[in-house]
């Protein structure tokens, strides 16, 4: 058969007889080259049950699905030669005779009726399953139930409530009062999401350095730097003579009247480099704006207060770096107090109602498939039931995740030396890993997605 350039590439790449990474770009074709795969792992006689298809969501899931059982279905009933002429699109090699044309069309019957079938699932649902199979070795309740998002955030709601109302509800406030988050409750999802990297305490002696912090400098000592302690005597009249310039001058005069300049702080110190240094859309940006604030008809009317007003730019330009880094360290010091009490109480109220939420599923399966007094035995078990991985939207998979599907590969290599007689007779490894994605689509780095991984 004779193809153009596009299909003899997706008939290339849904060719099982090599493990394959698929990188393609939108609108190509790349679910479709994953379904064709699973077609022709089919039609090489390997049993449904031992292909497992990996996707990011339920919808994908049961498209993948549909699309393939559209095709088997539609197999039982072509002709001849239409089916010849599918079989040949699809990339079946050599002379398409009866008997393969009897195997394709008993295909669709044998995907369904298979004990097990077809997996064809989220990797969530997968883990689950996992889970389900091994409670013991994972050191999960045989009867867990998996929560869906409403109970997950009501759970959360009320895990801060208590912690506000008696538990540490100081925790609660610095939290609430450094974040910049408008929805708390997405920030403690972020926080139980992310709970692996928070479940330990940072050093304090040594997470200033972390943020470029130099030694010994905290608020109070970034904050003398600053400020001499004569601002509010000159500054004020700074803001009067700006008030009656231009409509930028007025601005700006207002937003520094604000300041408590008897009692500054690190809000205050910010608020004074939005007025006195330059934009990050500015060639230099963050730079002290010398000379150009205020503006030059004003300038003669400040005498040498100008002076004052410009040493003052170039003290906020220099402490800009220690200022981020100094509230860096705040919300993140604020950001550990508060999980190291959310966390472990968040973890007793799953475990009291045997709830596992979408990250549980992924954190134990891992957990089970790399611990080493149950890994091996697990992975033996599953030796037995899994041949052919392929993964969906490859882009979106977290590193966790990743680690399930590495923990299932290195078990196909390490195994694959002894071959598989079946297999080798079809033309096909014993065992085979796919994954499909495109590295720019990637749009859930928010919850870890990490393409290069």
């Amino acid at each position: 058969m004779i193809r153009d350039d596009a299909s003899e590439r997706q008939v290339q790449a849904a060719n099982p007889a090599a493990s394959t990474w698929l990188s393609a770009n939108a609108g190509s074709g790349k679910t479709r080259v994953l379904t064709d795969r699973v077609a022709r792992l089919l039609l090489a006689e390997v049993e449904p049950q031992r292909v497992l298809c990996l996707t990011y969501t339920k919808a994908a899931a049961s498209e993948m699905q549909n699309r393939l059982f559209r095709r088997l279905g539609s197999w039982a009933m072509l002709p001849d030669d239409d089916l010849r002429k599918s079989l040949a699109e699809l990339g079946a090699g050599g002379d398409i005779d009866a008997e393969t044309l009897a195997r394709a069309r008993r295909l669709f019957a044998r995907a369904i009726e298979t004990p097990g079938g077809l997996k064809i699932q989220t990797i969530h649902s997968f883990c689950a399953s996992l889970l389900r199979r091994f409670p013991l070795e994972a050191g999960v309740t045989p009867q867990f139930v998996e929560m869906d998002d409403r109970a997950a955030t009501l759970l959360r709601e009320e895990v801060v409530e208590e912690i506000a109302g008696f538990i540490d509800p100081d925790a609660v406030r610095s939290l609430a009062r450094l974040s910049t988050a408008e929805d708390f409750n997405a920030l403690t999802a972020e926080i139980a999401r992310q709970r692996s990297g928070l479940s330990d305490t940072p050093d304090p002696d040594t997470l200033p350095a972390l943020f470029g912090l130099r030694a010994g400098m905290d608020e109070a000592a970034l904050l003398a730097q600053v400020f001499l302690g004569d601002e509010a005597t000159w500054l004020p009249q700074v803001c009067d003579v700006m008030a009656g310039g231009a409509i930028t001058d007025a601005r700006n005069a207002a937003t520094l009247a604000q300041i408590n300049l008897a009692a500054p702080n690190l809000a205050a110190l910010s608020v004074m480099e939005d007025v006195l240094l330059k934009g990050k859309a500015a060639k230099e940006p963050f730079s002290a704006k010398i000379g150009a604030l205020p503006t030059k008809a004003l300038q003669p009317r400040l005498g040498d207060t100008l002076d004052r007003l410009n040493a003052l730019m170039a003290r906020v330009e220099a402490a800009r770096t220690q200022r981020i880094g100094l509230f860096a360290l705040k919300k993140t010091t604020a950001l550990h107090r508060f999980a190291k009490v959310f966390l472990p109480e968040y973890a007793k109220r799953k475990a009291a109602r045997g709830w596992l939420d979408f990250d549980d599923l992924i954190i134990k399966a891992r957990q089970l498939l790399t611990d080493p007094s149950v890994a091996q035995w697990v992975l033996f078990r599953l030796d037995g039931g899994i041949d052919h991985i392929l993964v969906d939207e490859a882009q979106d998979t977290n590193p966790e995740q990743w680690d399930v599907v590495l923990a299932l590969v290195e078990e196909f290599f390490a195994g694959m030396g002894a071959g598989d007689e079946a297999a080798e007779a079809a033309g096909l490894p014993a065992r085979s890993v796919f994954a499909v994605g495109d590295a720019k689509q990637s749009i859930y780095s928010f919850q870890g997605a990490d393409p290069s991984r």
